[in-house]
């Protein structure tokens, strides 16, 4: 086992995730994703990997306690301690609230919202015992902004940044900095059946959102931001 700092990505196969955990492994940090799609999982690894750092992956339900709990658990026996953990997964169904059904809504926050309860949960315990650590959390502007369609996303998304701007001011006191990252839309499979068509050549890409998680982390560790909002520049 090599020195490097240890972080977990969540949703790190493909898309936003697997653009931070590559980024990540650019600045030698070890890696260990988190998703459902296995295959996925370990074509990711292997990229990784190449880039010379360790990398392990854990296949399973975010919103799943016991199986957050026992692999982070893991993690810890094997690296040591969890440096960050970036809270990635998320999903979205769009629909009128007249044309939705509660599966919906509970499906949404069992993704967007108890996975990132369950992970921040289980990291924090270490990473007070060692007075270190970073969580960022994937939001959206839509965690800021309102649209038709968007009365289940868009609400998971507030809950995301109340929980981010809580946990932040909890842990501050052990030099553990806690932040959301809010994208506007961006070109990944994300829109993939949702019945939304974004202008792909206009939006953001999924580097322009790892390039964010880096400039969080590589402030000195006494300075937070705390929140950052991200849009193209010129999106005509």
């Amino acid at each position: 086992m090599n020195d490097n700092k240890t972080a977990i990505v969540t949703g790190g196969n493909r898309g936003i995730g697997k653009a931070i955990a590559l980024r990540l492994a650019k600045e030698n940090y070890n890696l260990i994703i988190y998703g459902r799609d296995e295959e996925a999982l370990k074509k990711t690894q292997s990229e990784i990997k190449k880039l010379g750092v360790e990398c392990k992956y854990f296949s399973g339900d975010a919103a799943d306690e016991n199986f957050v709990k026992e692999s982070v658990a893991e993690i810890e026996k094997g690296f040591g301690k969890i440096d960050l953990l970036v809270n990635n997964a998320g999903m979205g169904i769009f629909k009128k609230l007249v044309d939705s059904e509660l599966r919906d809504f509970k499906t949404q926050i069992d993704v967007n919202l108890y996975g990132i309860y369950n992970f921040s949960k289980a990291v924090l315990g270490g990473m007070i015992k060692h007075k270190s650590g970073a969580i960022i959390n994937i939001a959206s502007l839509a965690g800021k902004n309102s649209f038709p369609g968007g009365t289940m996303y868009s609400a998971s998304k507030h809950a995301v940044l109340g929980f981010t701007r809580s946990l932040m001011l909890e842990v501050r006191e052990y030099n553990i900095r806690v932040a959301a990252i809010c994208p506007g839309s961006v070109a990944t499979e994300f829109f993939g059946g949702t019945g939304r068509h974004p202008n792909y050549d206009k939006i953001l890409k999924a580097d322009d959102v790892a390039e964010s998680v880096m400039a969080i982390l590589k402030l000195p560790v006494h300075a937070l931001i705390s929140e950052v909002d991200l849009r193209p520049t010129n999106p005509k």
